[in-house]
């Protein structure tokens, strides 16, 4: 069937899946705490004090499409690892690492005491890693002492690293030294050769074979309060490219320049609440840290340091959440997506014409056919997402010369939601994989076990979940809208009368009477996966339920066996398969909420929206660096002071960094409407922790916003502070 245009059969039987499927993840050592600075298509993953050690189960590394190229990093001093003090992230880019020195002994006697020695470690990501080492001595003598860097690679591919097992591997070289350079070199089983070049500022005393690789030892001698440096550059290599070490201090500068540029023209967000005001700042760095310029264009990657790769889904909910603040990465992020548009029926990638990928990989395992990642299109909720992002991205701008552009795409997404996506014909979109080492679960919950029949029965394929046909109904809405007003009538009347098809079979079949609530999902054999799930409330904001059903959703979202008081769990405590620490079966994942929250706003659910607010709030607080991570544990508040960390979390995450503009928005009541040159406000409604929301440079359309928001006898107002353009801004009720 590979590379040929056949079609699913319809009514075809439904298949009855007898494992998860899909690539494991095994990391068996979780980091208390860790550092990770990510710029363009570089990340670097270590622990708190900034090293990696040889031989660690954590993942650690500096990575490069894929491919780890520094498995160990180990710094020394007088052969002794040096106390941690503390270590910050100035920016996406960059951390500061603080250590001092033990008891150095001679002969069982102190010779340097303890806490007298600094070490600086000042890192950035620039083609690699850019660090600058300082060592200055505080003791009353001069000191002389060594340091050491010891320094490997592995070059693993990133799914290795993950607990994949491999049939063979490539060679790994011996290294070659230089004065003051080393070059680290593989050669992979697809032929590429692949170098991690290491550059130091200063010769080295001695350059050695250690356990860990190449050992090299730096002496120092410092008068008191003398400062000195060194500088280490890692820079990896795919064969065929040339890559100059770059200058510490200028790499910063131009850094930092970058993240200026690129949140200049962003809307600028100020409230009466400092802390907020430090989450937003925090979230708008991330998503510059995450939007990666590769050779196929700019999109934002799904988060680190897992997930550091264009991800479908990930991307557009993201660019879904951030039109309020950077609507250019939606255009970014569409344009890149529609690049890679499928176009052929292809089992191995799950891949089928017109839908839009899962997850694209550029490591030797893709490279060799190991996996199917090339890209591969596992998902089957990305489609619709596209058409929804490429709606609202419109709603936002106007932008009809790149709706012109990808006008075909959207076609084809279209035609795939209605030949492919329907696999037996029952007028749901349904996933079922066909690739070998494919995602048995391709809706957003794509962990095997993300649905379970009682008695941990995996379900038949086809499976529609409920969420999904939201999507499918929001977008076939918005689109048939768009046609209307594009003056196509009778197409946009179809795809209006196909949307409002969609809502009376989930209405019909999905909905419980006996639990009061949407199922989770059918399976091929049309059973109802019958438990209280978060994808019933994602079906809010795309406006499906009615009135009545809607609310009903809402209060049940908002009883303790769902709402931890942190935020809303993906599975009620009270399902059988119920797991608080699990990936998708009870944990909160803060772009989840984020869209429950936005329909429950649609909906009218002021209070509920507040009380999912502080929680949310509360717990972002709570988090290191005031970020909200990719997913945290579900247990309940009143349990524990702070909310638990999920151990192998992305962070940071696009749709978590994306989540703080959304929840704003939406509190906000704002809906652009820029085709029409209005933007509404609907009853906006503050928590009582912020005083005021100040906006300046709101882009809708060619026009340009400024809205003050504040707390006036009990009530949330507004006022508009700046307008340039044609724009009305209309109080809807």
């Amino acid at each position: 069937m590979e590379g040929t245009e056949a079609k699913p059969k319809k009514g075809s039987e439904a298949l009855c899946l007898e494992g998860g499927g899909g690539l494991p993840f095994i990391v068996s050592e979780v980091p208390r705490k860790s550092l990770i600075i990510k710029e363009g298509e570089y990340f670097l993953y270590t622990y708190e004090n900034g090293d990696m050690t040889h031989g660690n189960r954590a993942g650690l590394g500096l990575y490069y499409r894929d491919t780890r190229f520094l498995s160990t990093l180990e710094t020394r001093l007088e052969g002794t690892r040096p106390l941690f003090l503390s270590s910050s992230l100035e920016r996406g880019y960059m951390a500061n690492i603080h250590l001092s020195n033990p008891d150095i002994l001679e002969e069982d006697r102190t010779v340097i005491p303890q806490d007298v020695i600094s070490i600086r470690r000042s890192r950035l990501i620039k083609d690699g890693l850019v660090e600058r080492i300082y060592i200055r001595n505080y003791h009353s003598a001069p000191v002389h002492v060594r340091l050491s860097i010891s320094m490997a690679s592995d070059f693993a591919d990133i799914f290795e690293v993950r607990g994949m097992r491999r049939p063979k591997r490539g060679r790994v070289h011996r290294p070659r030294v230089k004065e003051s350079e080393v070059i680290l070199s593989y050669t992979g089983t697809d032929g590429l050769r692949r170098s991690t070049r290491i550059v130091f500022s200063r010769p080295p005393a001695e350059i050695r074979g250690g356990r860990a690789g190449v050992e090299a030892v730096f002496p120092f001698l410092l008068t008191t309060d003398e400062v000195d440096y060194i500088d280490l550059h890692v820079i990896p290599l795919e064969e065929g490219e040339e890559k100059k070490p770059a200058k510490y201090l200028e790499a910063r500068r131009e850094l930092r320049r970058s993240y200026e540029e690129w949140i200049e023209p962003a809307t600028r967000i100020d409230t009466a609440n400092n802390v907020f005001n430090l989450v937003i700042q925090r979230s708008l760095r991330d998503l510059r840290a995450l939007h990666t310029r590769t050779p196929y264009g700019e999109i934002l990657v799904g988060g680190v340091p897992w997930y550091s790769t264009p991800f479908g889904r990930d991307a557009l909910i993201a660019c879904y959440m951030t039109l309020m603040v950077k609507p250019e990465l939606a255009r970014q992020s569409l344009a890149f997506l529609a690049s890679f548009q499928g176009s052929k029926v292809d089992d191995w990638r799950d891949e089928e014409p017109g839908k839009i990928l899962h997850e694209i990989r550029r490591g030797e395992m893709a490279r060799m056919d190991e996996i199917p990642h090339t890209p591969y299109y596992g998902t089957v909720d990305a489609t619709p997402l596209f058409l929804i992002l490429m709606s609202e991205y419109l709603k936002w701008t106007a932008d009809m010369e790149t709706f012109r552009r990808l006008e075909e795409n959207v076609n084809q997404a279209l035609r795939w939601i209605d030949e492919y996506g329907d696999q037996d014909g029952d007028g749901l979109v349904e996933y079922a994989r066909r690739s070998p080492l494919g995602l048995a679960n391709q809706y957003w919950k794509d962990s095997g076990d993300s649905i379970l029949l009682p008695g941990g029965r995996l379900p038949c394929m086809p499976v529609a979940t409920v969420e999904t046909q939201g999507y499918v109904y929001y977008a076939k809405r918005r689109l048939g809208e768009l046609y209307l007003d594009l003056g196509y009538r009778e197409r946009g009347e179809r795809l209006l009368a196909e949307a409002e098809e969609v809502r009376r079979k989930v209405e019909e079949l999905f909905w419980d009477e006996e639990l009061g609530f949407y199922v989770l999902a059918l399976d091929g054999e049309k059973n109802p996966v019958r438990v209280v799930s978060s994808n019933a409330g994602q079906l809010l904001f795309t406006g499906l339920p009615s009135p009545e059903r809607a609310r009903k959703v809402i209060e049940r979202l908002m009883e303790g066996d769902m709402f931890s008081g942190w935020g809303i769990r993906t599975l009620s405590e009270k399902s059988y398969y119920y797991n608080p620490m699990s990936y998708h079966n009870g944990s909160i994942w803060p772009h989840d909420n984020a869209l429950i929250l936005r329909g429950m706003k649609r909906y009218g659910a002021d209070e509920a929206c507040l009380r999912l607010v502080e929680g949310l709030s509360t717990a972002c607080l709570r988090m290191e660096n005031l970020r909200l991570p990719e997913l945290f544990c579900g247990f309940r508040r009143t349990l524990y002071d702070e909310p638990v960390p999920y151990p192998v979390a992305c962070s940071p995450q696009a749709w978590s960094s994306g989540s703080v503009f959304l929840v704003l928005q939406s509190l906000l009541g704002i809906t652009p409407d820029a085709p029409r040159g209005v933007l509404y406000v609907n009853k906006p409604c503050l928590p009582p922790w912020l005083e005021s929301v100040r906006i300046n440079g709101l882009r809708v359309g060619t026009s340009r916003l400024g809205l003050l928001f504040r707390h006036e006898e009990g009530a949330t107002v507004f006022s508009v502070t700046e307008k340039q353009g044609d724009i009305r801004v209309v109080i809807e009720e």
